[in-house]
């Protein structure tokens, strides 16, 4: 704006003017493409769900033929999601044009004082001046631009900070205790007359009290709704106990930060997934483990370890089988292996192997196995059978098959199947 002003010394007196206009321009501007920048992001959400929501479901879609349902209120919720950006590119434009008549404004002034003083006015100085004026117009409309880029990053900043300091931590005020890297060394397990419920709800576990031996294989049943997965949520303090107490190695989990306790027990989802980053074993382990359970070779030809496994998905039955040689290569660095329904989508055969490699290479280790097919904790050292969160049965598979009680009637109930 001096370089302006280099064109005429009367042109100064003009500049506060200019200041003035400026500011209610950006004051009026920033404020409607604030809000049009929060509508854009409101309006896109609901397309991003959808998006997600037919993907998860495009074998649904596609088996009822749904697909110009979809189709078009795909095509709806696009055009929601578009109004707002085309709103905000006009008013990008209405900006523009306030900005160049202002600028159009300006070079009058400079022409018309250049022009009537030409004594005070060199025709050096009226072009540096000029020059300046033509310049100004994108300079200040870039300034406009990245301020209100600026002032939308600072809301979202605003939003992220709200949400961590409005969500209250998982972990208890008492959950402060970091046991040594070797917990648990032995991996004995205790419930004593836990219960425990999902907020007001009904209790999920009712008064369970069992002590499970280090390097036992327990293996855990019941109908559907019985409290088995459950149970395991309370060992990895999914939920929180009620009352009671639970013990690994005789230290109270009570008092354990609960990301320890996950990361120091080893698990195997009934939904497996796969997460990115490093490799925390050597690439000799994991090639070992991938080739136990017949995978590597699957592996190999899609690019080895550095394959990915996005654009080359694996089958839920060979991802359940990838769960079981990640737990492999941790099997050195716990003592305890919790299985919920891990074989629920492999057939008979890979059952089968999955047993085998589950009983060789954790033969150390205290294992929880949650079982929908009873066969595959028949070879269980016992078995805990679960009724409406309550402990109905505890036992070889041997005794409870010759009480012909809880236990008996599932195998009954899993041979008929």
């Amino acid at each position: 704006m001096a370089l302006i002003a280099v064109g005429s010394t009367y042109m100064a007196i003009t500049c506060p003017a200019l200041i003035l206009a400026i500011y209610f321009l950006q004051k009026y501007y920033l404020r409607t493409s604030r809000q049009l920048r929060f509508l854009d992001l409101e309006c896109k959400s609901p397309l991003y769900t959808h998006f997600a929501e037919t993907l998860e479901g495009l074998s649904t879609i596609r088996a009822f033929g749904w697909q110009e349902s979809f189709i078009s209120e795909n095509l709806e919720r696009l055009d929601n999601s578009q109004r707002p950006s085309y709103m905000l590119y006009c008013i990008q434009r209405w900006l523009n044009l306030v900005l160049q008549l202002l600028i159009t404004v300006m070079v009058v002034i400079v022409m018309a004082l250049a022009t009537s003083l030409t004594k005070t006015t060199s025709g050096g100085q009226l072009g540096i001046s000029l020059s300046s004026v033509i310049s100004f117009s994108s300079t200040l409309a870039m300034l406009l631009l990245f301020w209100t880029q600026l002032e939308t990053s600072l809301g979202a900043i605003a939003r992220l900070k709200g949400f961590e300091e409005g969500t209250l931590s998982e972990n208890k005020p008492q959950e402060t205790f970091v046991p040594n890297e070797e917990w648990p060394g032995s991996g004995a397990i205790e419930f004593k007359n836990v219960s425990a419920s999902y907020g007001q709800g009904a209790p999920a576990l009712r008064d369970i009290s069992f002590y499970i031996n280090a390097g036992e294989k327990v293996g855990i049943c019941g109908r559907t709704g019985s409290g088995k997965s459950s149970l395991l949520s309370v060992l990895l303090r999914i939920i929180d106990i009620d009352s009671g107490s639970l013990t690994i190695d005789g230290l109270d989990l009570e008092f354990i930060r609960r990301e320890t306790i996950r990361s120091r027990l080893i698990t195997i989802p009934q939904d497996p997934f796969i997460l990115s980053g490093s490799r925390h074993a050597g690439d000799e382990s994991i090639i070992a483990a991938l080739a136990k359970v017949g995978l590597w070779d699957i592996l190999e030809s899609r690019g080895g370890l550095e394959a990915n496994m996005n654009t080359n998905p694996l089958s839920q039955g060979q991802l359940q089988i990838f769960c079981l040689a990640r737990a492999m290569s941790r099997s050195g660095k716990g003592k305890i292996l919790v299985l919920d329904e891990a074989t629920s989508s492999v057939d008979s055969e890979t059952d089968l192997q999955m047993q085998r490699l589950i009983r060789e290479e954790f033969s150390e280790c205290t294992v929880l196995t949650v079982a929908h097919r009873l066969d595959t904790i028949m070879d269980s050292d016992r078995v805990i059978v679960l009724d409406a969160g309550n402990l109905v049965e505890m036992g070889s598979p041997e005794e409870l098959m010759k009480r012909e009680g809880a236990f008996w009637g599932l195998r009954g109930g899993s041979h008929s199947d």
